[in-house]
């Protein structure tokens, strides 16, 4: 099944909708990881995501402001210099992970934990941690790549 899913620029200050940012559509289990992330990029715009709501059971609105890399002092500008990296596109949603080296982040494999379906795309999104082959990596960041039909997670590894 295929919904309608509007990303719609939000004012906080001016408590209104300012643009449409995208108007696009997804498969049911797509809309649920779309929803999971922090932020979407589209056509080059990182978004943050600030509330998501359902109209009549079938509309989905994704409320989003530009991503300030200021929010975030210290992952902020690495965050959007990753994707920006980025060039790898997919057919289907596919999980990357990026791994935070106390400068930069760079691409890890964590192929063990590439999710192949929605529902293991939300499980993965939703666990703040994830430990794999003796190691820890905190979640601290997620973006749902439109363009290039990638969930990017940023890790850092714990303890490390």
């Amino acid at each position: 099944m295929i919904i309608p899913v509007i990303y719609k620029e939000w004012s906080e200050p001016e408590q209104r909708v300012l643009r449409t940012v995208a108007d696009t559509e997804a498969a049911q289990g797509d809309l649920f990881v779309r929803k999971l992330v922090n932020a979407t990029l589209f056509r080059n715009g990182l978004y943050e995501h600030t509330a998501n709501e359902c109209e009549e059971g079938h509309r989905h609105h994704i409320y989003v402001k530009p991503y300030r890399e200021d929010d975030d002092p210290i992952y902020g500008q690495a965050i959007r210099t990753a994707l920006q990296e980025c060039c790898t596109v997919s057919e289907f949603m596919e999980a990357e992970f990026l791994l935070w080296n106390g400068i930069r982040f760079h691409p890890c494999s964590l192929r063990r934990l590439a999710p192949a379906a929605p529902l293991e795309f939300a499980q993965l999104l939703l666990d703040h941690y994830i430990v794999t082959e003796g190691h820890t990596y905190e979640t601290v960041y997620t973006v749902y790549d439109m363009d290039r039909s990638k969930i990017v997670i940023f890790l850092k590894e714990v303890n490390a």
